[in-house]
């Protein structure tokens, strides 16, 4: 029998070459419980020479008619079927990098940071090409790049391709056949990656415009024409001007020509396709202090038209989609990250502002990205009481009303920094452990009609 660990939690309507296994340090107490009950010892770090990975289908989906993984509201008894976006299950069957792996003794101590997991890294996006899965990421100590491929969504393997220090690939996309491009940096320097399968990448450098001490990119997506990216210049830590690049094949970029008011204070966060044009999102303001959110629009990649849309004051966009219901589709928070926030628009210049999820001054929640999954979108993110989060989810049929999935053991120390639409429903990827850790997770959740095992 395939063992699995999914979310019992009750739901809450809300308007608006390792293998992974723990090292000596502990997963928060709800998370060990679920592994003992299941037959799993939470302290045995299995390795790819250790014979066959843990293979655990995290996928409440799977084995919902037998057993049921989802309570309905108000009550702690599960129901049948799971909920996509509500319910959630976690992979075991995930290839970790070999760092990190000394162990030391219980009581042993040292100066902070303590790296208390072996096999760190940081999954920064994911996307499904024609049912293979595809991550890619950075891993510690050196922040070098890596991706990681899965056919099932439960079994992922690990592929480091590359070894300069400090290089991030943060935006994935795919093109025609299935086409894989990713950007990111190298140091100072904008870099794109291309791929066939996801597991080998060739590295292209960036044409610059230039003056400043660094460029960046941080968003890709695919186009008639090719790709185009988006980011932005500036040094690490302070102010920002937004950058846009266009290539036919991946491998070549050109920048697009500066537009000192366009792209003033800002940073492209995200691109989709609208139309036969274009809309990007962006964050204003230095790296260390956001004050606020921003829009362009443009026919062709090249002219682009800046929108400064009231309702964009005071927030984080982090993400823009194709909205299954008309129009674009944007999530993020407000600054103070104790909200978190979507925005519909039918034409990317006028933009209407929900809430989807607040807590008030108890705690802080935001939304980090959004999928569409048939007639629906699920938006993931974090919430923050104290130092340690806890990841969660919304599910939307509209894009103004959200329901959020309620906490959780699954949810406990995992930060999720993005999602797609593949696997049994929805995929969505992040962190376990922060801020001292960051071991990669992997949740999944169920997807409509037939719940068959992937």
């Amino acid at each position: 029998m395939t063992r699995v660990l999914c979310s019992r939690a009750p739901r809450k309507a809300a308007n608006g070459p390792q293998r992974e296994g723990l090292s000596a340090a502990r997963e928060p107490t709800g998370d060990r419980n679920y592994h003992r009950a299941l037959g799993v010892n939470p302290r045995r770090v299995r390795t790819a020479d250790q014979g066959l990975a843990v293979r655990c289908l995290a996928m409440v989906a799977i084995l919902a008619l037998a057993s049921g993984c989802r309570a309905t509201a108000e009550t702690t008894s599960p129901s049948s079927p799971p909920v996509l976006g509500i319910d959630w299950g976690r992979t075991l069957g995930f290839e970790r990098p070999p760092n990190f792996l000394e162990t030391v003794a219980p009581d042993f101590q040292q100066v902070h940071p303590i790296l208390r997991f072996a096999g760190q890294a940081i999954l920064a996006d994911v996307i499904d090409v024609g049912g293979t899965l595809v991550a890619v990421g950075y891993v510690p100590p050196d922040w070098t790049p890596a991706s990681w491929t899965s056919s099932n969504s439960l079994d992922w393997a690990y592929h480091p391709f590359g070894s300069t220090a400090f290089t991030f690939p943060v935006a994935l996309t795919s093109g025609p056949g299935g086409a894989l491009v990713a950007v990111g940096r190298r140091v100072h320097d904008p870099v794109a990656w291309t791929s066939s399968d996801g597991a080998s990448w060739q590295l292209h450098d960036v044409s610059i415009l230039g003056g400043t001490a660094a460029e960046r990119m941080t968003a890709v997506t695919a186009t008639d024409f090719g790709y185009l990216a988006g980011g932005s210049a500036g040094p690490e830590l302070f102010e920002r001007h937004a950058r846009f690049w266009t290539s036919g094949d991946g491998v070549t970029w050109d920048p697009v020509a500066d537009d000192q008011a366009t792209f003033a204070d800002a940073e492209v966060t995200a691109i989709t396709t609208l139309g036969n044009g274009f809309v990007a999102v962006g964050v204003l303001g230095p790296a260390q202090h956001h004050t606020g959110g921003v829009a362009w629009t443009s026919p062709d990649g090249q002219r682009w038209t800046r929108i400064d849309d009231p309702a964009f004051d005071d927030a984080v966009v982090s993400s823009v989609i194709v909205s299954p219901f008309g129009g674009v589709l944007a999530v993020g928070s407000n600054i103070e990250k104790k909200a978190a926030l979507a925005w519909t628009s039918a034409d990317g210049q006028h933009w209407q502002r929900i809430t989807a999820g607040d807590y008030g001054d108890k705690r802080n929640l935001w939304m980090t990205d959004v999928a569409a999954v048939g007639d629906r979108v699920v938006g993931v993110g974090t919430a923050q009481a104290t130092q340690r989060a806890s990841a969660t989810a919304w599910v939307s049929t509209d894009g103004v009303h959200w329901e959020q999935a309620h906490p959780s053991p699954i949810f406990e120390q995992v930060e999720l920094l993005a999602v797609t639409a593949g696997g049994p429903g929805a995929v969505a990827v992040g962190v376990f452990g922060g801020p001292d850790s960051a071991v990669p997770r992997v949740l999944l959740t169920p997807g409509l009609g037939d719940l068959k095992q992937p």
